[in-house]
């Protein structure tokens, strides 16, 4: 649809007198790319983390300054060595009833209960997507998962390093010290949920998780709706001593269209929406401010993410694509197509401004040990014909080369651009779009050559985005999805987790980057920026750097 579509929409809306408001209480959002899983184990996407993150807690979190507190755990303990931390559970907190369990209500946290999770996302029969966080992290959680793999003859029953002497204590001892352990304890992964809804669910369990959290899993109806209700037991207040959350209700919907979307929202049945590039133009001056904000129902938000677009090319013959990928021991070719794309083009014409070009690596702006001394890839289109015809490609000949991408709108045009600037060294590249679910489990699998990928931060510390380009985290042991593999980049990463002073560790990063940078180990394209429309009556709303939607302080007002 056109720019003008929208603003005669809006018009006509927003001329009604009377909405069809979400309800009183109620918080409404939309998931356009669908919702895969919500097993703590696979929760690899934005929409299962987002979901988890209001559902299930961990041992400790961030609060609104980034800072780590304690959640599940009242306080923790690190020895001298920085190998062992010892936590004291809050056992007064519980379970949401649940059928799981006997009576139907909700028992106490347990450190065995942490016990069991941290094992089971050890464990690859589970079909984990997590072990990279853990494995080479907590001592005997390496020997645990060759044991399950079949890899060792060694029986090995439990991780030695997670220890539970009594209801309250756990105990996690490392292999070695790593500096940001606790920011990998906020993650998805190591949420904790009781062993009866694994055994009680079994196969179910995906599509039914039970908690901790501020909201409890009520309802899904596949591609239709998902419902979240308040946890009348949770154990939290506000500053006054309110009982937390406010809101009684989270609804989720799965309109796929970007446009029905907004129209939905225009009309009441959403109370966050985030608009399209044409959307935004239509709602925005040139100075990209909201128009007569004063006579809107609702409010525009810009804000960092640290969250960096790249794409993805399979370059391992460990992995199904790495075996017949042109991208397998061709480095020249790899820059050739980073130094094709004009990344600052496609931020301006394709996301509007939404973001900023990825010409620093890796790292997005505003993550710690950001730095614009690191020099990435700047359009050259001349360099880029050069390095093609040096990787046996003159003119793009021979070369035949699928981008894959999902089902959403964006991605599509940003794709099409990429796919124009490529003809100009002669590449006819070939675009294939898929279900957003679908291309995550291919990723996973290593079965696509070349794909649309991008890395949101799981907590504020470098090291999150340098194990991308760890060789011990190629899929599916980790989130390395291009098979990426440096010798030097593997004895850097095992000296930056040693050394607890950031400033040095930001060093060794930096060093990581320039490295990686010159391999190409991806096509590094766009930092991603998040704007979003959000209902007036809404208050409270936070949307964090990681882009977790915290709801528990959320309420609305009537209208």
């Amino acid at each position: 649809m056109r720019a003008g579509f929208f603003v005669a929409a809006f018009a006509l809306i927003s001329s009604c007198a009377v909405r069809n408001q979400t309800g009183d209480n109620v918080f409404s959002i939309n998931f356009p790319l669908g919702l895969e899983t919500l097993e703590p184990v696979m929760s690899n996407s934005p929409q299962t983390i987002w979901v988890l993150t209001n559902v299930m807690e961990g041992l400790v979190s961030y609060n609104k300054s980034n800072e780590i507190i304690p959640q599940t755990a009242r306080k923790w303990s690190i020895s001298n060595d920085g190998l062992t931390y010892t936590f004291t559970i809050d056992t007064r907190i519980k379970y949401h009833d649940d059928p799981c369990f006997p009576d139907g209500k909700g028992r106490t946290i347990t450190a065995k209960d942490f016990k069991y999770c941290l094992e089971r996302v050890n464990d690859p029969s589970t079909k984990t997507r997590g072990l990279w966080v853990f494995r080479d992290k907590i001592k005997g959680a390496r020997e645990f998962y060759e044991y399950k793999a079949g890899k060792s003859g060694n029986e090995v029953k439990e991780i030695t390093g997670l220890r539970a002497p009594n209801d309250s204590t756990l105990v996690v001892e490392l292999y070695e010290p790593f500096a940001p352990f606790l920011s990998l304890l906020t993650m998805t992964y190591g949420y904790v949920y009781p062993e009866e809804a694994v055994n009680y669910y079994k196969d179910k369990f995906y599509a039914h998780p039970v908690g901790t959290g501020p909201f409890k899993f009520k309802s899904w109806e596949l591609d239709k709706l998902l419902t979240l209700e308040k946890n009348t037991n949770y154990y939290e207040k506000d500053s006054a001593g309110n009982p937390l959350p406010y809101l009684d209700k989270i609804e989720i919907g799965f309109t796929k269209s970007s446009e029905t979307e907004f129209l939905d929202f225009l009309n009441g049945k959403y109370d966050y929406h985030e608009p399209s590039a044409e959307i935004v133009d239509a709602l925005t001056d040139e100075n990209g401010d909201l128009v007569k904000p004063d006579e809107k129902d609702y409010y525009l938000i810009k804000q960092p993410w640290l969250n960096t677009v790249y794409l993805i090319m399979v370059q391992n013959t460990s992995l199904p694509a790495g075996k017949t990928s042109p991208f397998t021991g061709n480095k020249k070719l790899r820059q050739a197509i980073n130094y094709a794309i004009d990344k600052e083009k496609i931020v301006k014409f394709v996301l509007k401004n939404r973001g900023s070009a990825a010409n620093n690596g890796p790292l997005p702006a505003g993550m710690p040990g950001f730095d614009t001394s690191v020099k990435g890839y700047r359009y050259d289109v001349n360099k880029a014909k050069t390095l093609l015809e040096e990787a046996g490609y003159p003119g793009g000949k021979g070369l035949d080369l699928t981008l894959v991408i999902s089902n959403d709108e964006l991605q599509k045009n940003i794709s099409i651009a990429i796919q124009e600037q490529l003809k100009d060294i002669g590449i006819d590249l070939k675009l294939e779009q898929v279900l957003q679910a679908t291309l995550n489990t291919k990723q996973q699998d290593g079965e696509y050559a070349f794909t649309r990928g991008n890395w949101g931060a799981d907590y504020f510390d470098p090291e999150n985005f340098m194990a991308l380009f760890y060789s011990k985290n190629i899929i599916p042991f980790g989130p390395n999805k291009t098979g990426y593999s440096n010798p030097e980049i593997d004895r850097l990463y095992e000296k930056s987790i040693l050394v607890t002073n950031f400033d040095e560790r930001k060093k060794i990063y930096n060093e990581m980057e320039r490295i990686v940078i010159d391999d190409a180990a991806w096509i590094y394209l766009y930092y991603n920026q998040r704007i979003y429309l959000i209902r007036n009556n809404v208050k409270g709303f936070f949307l964090d750097g990681l882009n977790n939607i915290v709801l528990k302080y959320t309420s609305k007002q009537k209208q």
